[in-house]
């Protein structure tokens, strides 16, 4: 049990400089990551809207597939394009939803860190 308590007493020494580089490293480049990190949490925000604006365009395309089933006006894949167009319509507004969801949540738990990079020294 003794010599147990010692290998891993003998580990945490050996893994203590390679720790403190770690930290070293990561406090030297701090400002740049937490820049970083902000632009990273940002772009789920710009793919959120953007993915939301895209579903406008292929509900549209949809809406004009279905119209023109119901006016008669049917081509080979027409019903194939309405089929597809309206469930790729439903998935791209939960997706953009998801996103602008993952945004609030990334921005609502970093807030702090972000406001530490104006405090922080280069």
């Amino acid at each position: 049990m003794l010599s147990l308590v010692v290998k891993i007493m003998a580990d945490k020494d050996e893994e203590l400089p390679e720790l403190k580089a770690v930290y070293d490293e990561l406090w030297s480049d701090a400002r740049t990551m937490i820049k970083d990190m902000k632009r990273s949490i940002y772009i789920y925000l710009f793919a959120g809207f953007i993915t939301l604006v895209f579903s406008v365009i292929m509900i549209g395309t949809a809406i004009s597939d279905w119209n023109k089933i119901l006016s008669g006006n049917i081509g080979t894949f027409t019903y194939l394009y309405a089929i597809a167009g309206t469930f790729g319509s439903v998935i791209y507004v939960a997706f953009g939803v998801l996103l602008l969801n993952w945004y609030n949540k990334l921005k609502n738990r970093y807030a702090r860190v972000i406001q530490l990079e104006k405090t922080i020294r280069d």
